[in-house]
């Protein structure tokens, strides 16, 4: 298992990417909500760390904030740009895209908020990882400033599903190419590490659904984080958490972890 295969393949193809998750708004509009809150009160620089094809991004440049957006993918990036194109000028102004990662990032002028949205953290798969991305968003932002990002919480009923069935048996049609594929997913989880490797596969189908080339394996992934373990980086990390939810609706994140549906952190920079 390839875990560091698991951050990248799946943001090579922007386009299905952002078709897959074309429906996910409830994060947007929190973080989208958080940010029009912050900068009321301190004004400044907005960061969206891992932005992808901007579905954040291009919302908070609308929204009227100077964002900076930073990611490790081209595809993504390019994706990104595109859509910034369309926006008005004075938007596209207010915008820089970085291509760097998690793991070390740095930005002369502080900013006032940092986002990491979309459990993109998760790709951070070990403590010193997770630690060097938080040293980094501090040294990004001015003393005061807000870190906010979401996780999926562990699931043990789904962290233990069979590795060898396939779940989620979706029918769909690429975006760009208007190939038909069925979609399937599995995964195995390694207790041992805190990692769940996903594997999504895109099997190619004629319109009666019969299989018409090679399927296609793409691989996923994710550390499983406990809130206390979350909490205990963010204070080694130079942050003190200031708020945790259970989910994008502001529902407070309980000590029943597996009750939540997202775990969602703000933390402030000391």
């Amino acid at each position: 298992m390839d875990a560091e295969a698991g951050c990248r393949e799946a943001f090579v193809d922007a386009a299905l990417y952002d078709y897959e998750y074309r429906h996910r708004r409830a994060d947007i509009n929190f973080y989208r909500h958080l940010a029009q809150n912050r900068m009321e009160f301190v004004p400044g620089a907005v960061l969206d760390l891992a932005c992808g094809s901007g579905r954040l991004l291009v919302p908070l440049l609308r929204d009227g904030h100077e964002v900076v957006g930073l990611d490790r993918s081209p595809e993504m990036l390019a994706a990104a740009a595109r859509k910034i194109r369309r926006l008005s000028p004075g938007r596209r102004r207010s915008c820089t895209l970085v291509r760097a990662d998690l793991r070390g990032f740095a930005f002369r002028r502080p900013a006032t908020l940092a986002i990491s949205a979309f459990h993109s953290v998760q790709h951070l798969h070990t403590d010193r990882e997770f630690l060097a991305f938080l040293r980094c968003a501090r040294g990004s932002l001015r003393t005061g400033g807000w870190l906010a990002f979401d996780v999926l919480p562990p699931d043990p009923a789904w962290l233990g599903r069979d590795p060898r069935r396939r779940w989620g048996r979706t029918t769909l049609r690429h975006p760009s190419t208007k190939q038909r594929y069925v979609y399937t997913a599995n995964h195995t989880y390694d207790p041992a590490a805190r990692l769940l490797h996903m594997r999504l596969y895109y099997q190619p189908v004629d319109e009666r659904g019969r299989p018409s080339g090679v399927e296609r394996t793409v691989r996923l992934c994710h550390r499983q984080f406990r809130p206390d373990e979350i909490v205990r980086l963010l204070q080694l990390g130079g942050f003190r958490p200031l708020a945790a939810f259970g989910d994008f609706d502001g529902r407070p994140l309980t000590g029943d972890a597996g009750a939540a549906i997202e775990q969602v952190y703000v933390a402030v920079a000391v």
